[in-house]
């Protein structure tokens, strides 16, 4: 949504003065900072393409009702046009801004919270999107060597029995010296708990062992063979979200997707033989 329309959108709401600014955080929506006289608010607000994600706001905010405690505090949602808002966290730090030593540990610790919360009857089904995605690209500039490979063993495995966040990216992750958010449940559905775990690890870059075995320690896992579905799930999710940056980027020529893309094919290369090994 453009600045000008929710300004008249806000006038419309409140009869408070106010200030809008808008930050360039999010990639499938636009968002702004909106300020009165005592405080201090975030507004999501989806894009244009925003319909080729395949999300349903009624579902977010189904969800929403049931993650209070892990979510930053919501002020108000629209489940018709998607509009989000939540008050602004004081100094927040996002996962790599974070300098806390056990910050992976907690991310362990607030995911399985979540995945511990009551189900709900609808799904994520990340072969159905990956079907999706691959059918809207028709230029290909990245590859996934043994692709079938790798999604034929991630459905063996696949059980989607846990409410899932399906996106834990940095930005996702707010820190304050005494507490962690996990924030923006727009894909958040039952999925199987291990694609959560390889959405971190995956998305946030985590090569490093002990940071991997404190995120695993936090979560409470010690299996060496989960641990290594968790990876295939890693190659799985970099082939997923290739996909979505390919589809995305021809959609909007913006180079941030095709940028991401290129992100997702290096790290399937880097982790690859340690998933799959020859």
């Amino acid at each position: 949504m453009k600045q000008e329309q929710l300004q008249k959108w806000l006038s419309q709401k409140t009869k408070q003065s106010f200030s809008l600014e808008k930050n360039h955080l999010g990639l499938s929506n636009d968002t702004y900072i909106c300020r009165t006289e005592h405080e201090t608010y975030f507004i999501r607000t989806p894009r244009f393409n925003h319909e080729l994600l395949d999300v349903r706001f009624q579902d977010e905010k189904q969800i929403l009702d049931l993650v209070k405690e892990l979510d930053v505090p919501l002020v108000y949602f629209d489940i018709h046009l998607g509009i989000k808002i939540t008050r602004q966290i004081p100094d927040a730090m996002t996962y790599q801004m974070c300098k806390l030593p056990e910050k992976a540990q907690k991310v362990g610790s607030i995911l399985k919270k979540l995945h511990q919360t009551k189900s709900v009857d609808f799904y994520f089904d990340p072969f159905k999107k990956l079907s999706s995605y691959r059918m809207k690209v028709t230029s290909f500039f990245i590859q996934f060597p043994k692709e079938e490979k790798i999604v034929e063993a991630v459905k063996k495995l696949y059980t989607p029995n846990t409410l899932c966040h399906n996106d834990v990216v940095d930005g996702n992750l707010l820190f304050t010296n005494n507490h962690l958010y996990l924030i923006d449940y727009e894909y958040a559905s039952m999925n199987d708990f291990r694609f959560d775990l390889a959405s971190f690890l995956s998305e946030n870059n985590i090569k490093d062992k002990k940071e991997r075995d404190s995120f695993f320690e936090g979560y409470g896992i010690s299996d060496p063979q989960l641990k290594q579905e968790v990876l295939l799930f890693e190659c799985f999710e970099d082939i997923l979200w290739g996909y979505w940056a390919m589809m995305l980027y021809e959609s909007s020529k913006q180079e941030i997707y095709k940028t991401i893309a290129k992100e997702k094919e290096a790290h399937y290369q880097k982790i690859l033989s340690q998933a799959i090994p020859d």
